[in-house]
């Protein structure tokens, strides 16, 4: 058995520029979809024919995390242009975030950033030390009143591979309401939990129909999913942090399902990894008073060795779309359903054609008996 450490140049693979989504199809369901049985057999199928894949009685565990309008575009008193990327919010006095600034030369301590409309933001303190340098900023809004300006005057922060050569405010953004899922409730994403974009009201209806239960979690997407993974070493990486809540009523649905021995599948990434952090803190303290408590994480999952799986706390299957190269999301996949089959899952969508990324197509991805 081969026991040579797995690094950052084995999950490198050549992405064609073509097969990078950048728009999303007219209909949500009209995507395609790569079943992986848990033998290890593929098959090519369709999103809108997901109840057939789904045996009656899964629990299918969503994302339910809404994406904010938190690019915001601004200049300095004297005109210079500068844009804020919000990632979440802070605790204490004043309406203050984390944010990413660019350009960071033009953000100094002390330097205010005017918004539209009034709003004016001011930089508290820069993180130049962290994995991913951040700014602390605060704004004369508050709140409520600042939530309400960023839906009229943000930007839909998309992904850097998906262009848009003309940047509109959210209002006017055809990406308002496409990349947002049609369950998005809890507002504090930075990115959308892609592999919920598929979903409409009609599949929605017919997984109930099909006998299929739901539950929502929540994990607010942070900006360092846009980041790639740089160290060469993978255990030298250090994951962005990303809040995350599991509500006891959905816990009790995990507990339910075990009980009757009935599937479970993850909607996205940003799932598995709400539920394995859950888990990791669960098997030190228990569950009793975790549910329903905001908690973050920085969990990164990734196979050590080629022959290494990763058993996840309570899931059968993952639903995700097709990712970036050498990107910590791969690796995820890796460690679920092994290296040598991620590499056979993706040489067959580069092979078929599939979309990639965001906009792109979606796979079911039982893990192996």
């Amino acid at each position: 058995m081969d026991h040579t450490p797995l690094n950052l140049e084995d999950f490198r693979y050549e992405l064609p520029e073509h097969l990078i989504a950048q728009t999303p199809l007219g209909d949500r369901s009209g995507s395609r979809l790569l079943v992986r049985h848990a033998d290890g057999a593929l098959q090519h199928s369709m999103f809108r024919h997901l109840p057939e894949h789904l045996p009656a009685g899964t629990l299918l565990l969503y994302n339910d995390s809404r994406v904010l309008p938190g690019r915001l575009l601004g200049q300095t008193p004297h005109g210079g242009r500068l844009e804020l990327m919000l990632l979440r919010p802070l605790t204490g006095p004043g309406h203050r975030w984390e944010a990413l600034g660019r350009p960071l030369r033009k953000l100094p301590e002390g330097s205010t950033i005017q918004l539209a409309s009034g709003c004016v933001a001011t930089v508290e303190r820069r993180h130049q030390d962290a994995a991913q340098p951040y700014l602390e900023v605060s704004f004369n809004l508050e709140h409520e009143a600042f939530f309400d300006w960023m839906e009229k005057e943000g930007y839909i922060p998309l992904p850097p591979y998906i262009a848009r050569p003309d940047a509109q405010s959210a209002p006017a953004s055809p990406d308002r309401d496409r990349y947002q899922t049609i369950y998005a409730n809890e507002r504090g994403s930075v990115a959308a939990p892609t592999a919920g974009l598929h979903f409409d009201e009609t599949m929605w209806k017919a997984l109930r129909e099909a006998g299929v239960e739901t539950a929502p979690v929540t994990l607010h997407v942070g900006g360092g999913t846009f980041l790639p993974v740089k160290t060469s070493a993978l255990d030298a990486h250090v994951m962005h942090r990303e809040t995350y809540r599991l509500s006891r009523k959905t816990f009790a649905a995990i507990e339910r399902a075990q009980a009757e021995k009935r599937p479970i599948v993850a909607v996205g990434t940003t799932t598995l990894r709400c539920l394995e952090s859950f888990a990791l803190r669960m098997r030190e303290q228990g569950a009793e008073g975790l549910w329903d408590q905001w908690q973050d994480t920085q969990l990164f999952l990734y196979p050590r060795h080629k022959h290494d799986l990763y058993r996840p706390w309570a899931i059968h299957g993952l639903m995700t779309n097709f990712h970036q190269p050498e990107s910590s999301l791969l690796m995820l996949v890796s460690a679920l359903v092994g290296y040598e089959n991620m590499q056979s899952i993706y040489r067959e969508a580069l092979a078929q054609g599939y979309r990639f990324l965001s906009y792109g197509d979606t796979s079911l991805l039982w893990l192996p008996d």
